[in-house]
């Protein structure tokens, strides 16, 4: 796959002539949805034989729309590029969120970004596809648009599951009530949040079980405090481990910390990139009395999360990573 990221006078001097195969979006997460439409675009791009594209935008709308919010990202850019790349996209095209893209009109969004940047032949969307200032661009307003390229606008309704539609919100929802495994169904992959190994109080060294220090990123999803069944990724090793998300009630701190457990693992490895992937919740936040019966929770805890990765990550039907 090959990426092109930039605003709009770099991305015309970079981006090959089409047509392209095209869908738009954000595509946080590359839910079962998603790559429900994707596989269409994949299979209308050969029936054309013209490459696939995905126009998406960084950064996301809603932090230039809405900066108060408290919108978080399920997924990394990185992490994104990586799942398109491998579900079979041939480019993407990362174009510059702003001020001035922000207050474009539909119409103009289609002669100035569509039909000068992809002279698209197909553009397949969602049926509730909405685009251009005020949202008031519609499926009919890209038709009659591009209605001289004679470009085919293709509406793909929403895929559904268990009766509602799949989509990141019903995700960020799932993973804010601690539900793991359905989130994780719905992005077919667990949940991962990565970054450097940063540098602790040393508190789980002091008290027998040394972890591997994360600091959340800023905008992006993560569960509610607890333990966690997780696996980490160091280099090119995948381990088994127990993670704690959240403050340290017992030490009277409040800052978010996310702290993993590898059992056997040793080694200073201090900026060195991990990712952990979430698979379950074993338990909540909560304090307790002295550090003695922290210590026998923190056992009886990594004690669950292997046990659980065991019997229903790898016995069952949950799909490891």
């Amino acid at each position: 796959m090959k990426t092109y990221r930039g605003d709009l006078k770099s991305l015309e001097r970079m981006l090959p002539p089409g047509p392209y195969a095209m869908t738009i979006g954000n595509f946080d997460g590359v839910h079962a949805g998603h790559q429900h439409l994707l596989s269409r675009l994949f299979e209308s791009a050969r029936e054309l034989s013209c490459p696939s594209v995905l126009l998406t935008f960084d950064p996301h709308p809603l932090f230039v729309l809405a900066p108060d919010s408290s919108f978080r990202m399920i997924m990394s850019r990185e992490r994104q590029e990586e799942v398109l790349g491998e579900l079979g996209l041939d480019i993407l095209v990362s174009l510059t969120f702003d001020s001035t893209l922000a207050s474009m009109t539909a119409e103009d969004f289609v002669a100035k970004v569509l039909r000068p940047l992809f002279h698209p032949a197909l553009i397949l969307v969602g049926e509730g596809f909405r685009f251009g200032s005020g949202r008031h661009g519609t499926l009919e307003t890209l038709s009659r648009e591009l209605s001289i390229e004679r470009t085919r606008v293709v509406p793909l309704p929403p895929f559904m599951d268990g009766g509602h539609r799949i989509s990141s919100s019903r995700i960020r929802k799932a993973v804010d009530q601690g539900e793991i495994e359905e989130a994780n169904r719905l992005l077919t992959r667990p949940l991962d949040i990565s970054g450097p190994v940063a540098q602790g109080e040393q508190r789980g060294r002091l008290l027998g079980f040394p972890t591997l220090n994360l600091i959340p990123p800023d905008h992006r999803l993560v569960p509610p405090p607890g333990v966690y069944a997780t696996r980490t990724q160091v280099g090119a090793a995948l381990y088994d481990s127990a993670t704690y998300l959240g403050t340290k009630p017992t030490f009277g701190t409040h800052r978010p910390v996310i702290e993993t457990h590898i059992p056997g693992f040793s080694g200073d490895i201090y900026g060195e990139h991990h990712e952990v992937f979430f698979y379950h919740r074993v338990r909540g936040e909560r304090s307790f009395p002295n550090v003695e019966a922290l210590k026998a929770q923190i056992s009886s805890d990594i004690e669950s999360s292997l046990r659980y990765l065991h019997d229903v990550v790898f016995e069952g039907s949950v799909r490891p990573l």
